[in-house]
């Protein structure tokens, strides 16, 4: 049971990544349609007591987007994967998965090649590991998993690739919060570890490419 409780003490958290959706108008750096689809990478780190030992991480996200003036409202869902550092945990990862409501503002600078903008993201995310156990004589496939909570804020750059295209350069911050770790071992049913919610916060660098849609 010690090796779960360390197991779900490192959480992991992530986010971001921002679609590119575009209106008519002064702003010329992004494209006219008001729908669009935009799929990122990203770069996560996690810091804080409830991620100790957690290591930088990779993945994506898609998300849908709508304009309807300065203000772009999006959601999507992200992934990413976080090897653990740490005695015991040797080519373990944690998977962070989440959906997610992003609003956004695009400020208006006269260009029509580039964009700034600034953004939120509020995020409910689950982060999850799958390890096994052993005692020398038997071993034991054991699943941990929490869910939480995460409210990021940054910013970015749009550039204007083609009247339908758009890349976004963008990075956040951000807390996030995860309740106490629910395990799952075979013939055991799931248990409840009390006392391992934490706290964190997380960085999230990410580059993604924006297709608009319609008319």
């Amino acid at each position: 049971m010690s090796a779960v409780r360390r197991c779900s003490l490192l959480a992991a958290a992530v986010y971001c990544g921002m679609v590119v959706s575009p209106l008519a108008g002064p702003l010329a750096a992004q494209s006219a349609q008001r729908v669009s689809i935009q799929a990122s990478g990203l770069y996560v780190g996690a810091y804080g007591d409830a991620y100790e030992g957690l290591k930088p991480g990779v993945g994506g996200e898609a998300q849908l987007r709508y304009t309807p003036s300065v203000w772009s409202f999006g959601v999507g869902g992200q992934l990413s994967t976080h090897d653990l550092d740490g005695p015991g945990f040797e080519g373990q990862q944690v998977k962070l998965t989440g959906v997610f409501f992003e609003p956004r503002r695009v400020i208006d600078v006269g260009s029509t090649v580039v964009a700034p903008y600034i953004s939120a993201r509020f995020a409910y995310l689950r982060q999850s590991i799958d390890f096994t156990l052993s005692d020398g004589r038997e071993t034991v496939d054991v699943q941990a998993k929490a869910s939480g909570s995460q409210v990021n804020a940054g910013g970015g750059l749009l550039f204007r690739m083609s009247p339908r295209v758009n890349l976004d350069l963008g990075a956040t911050f951000g807390m996030i919060r995860f309740g106490d770790v629910e395990v799952n071992v075979p013939g055991m049913g799931n248990t409840t570890v009390d006392g391992s919610s934490g706290t964190g916060q997380n960085l999230v660098i990410r580059a993604g490419l924006a297709i608009g849609l319609g008319k």
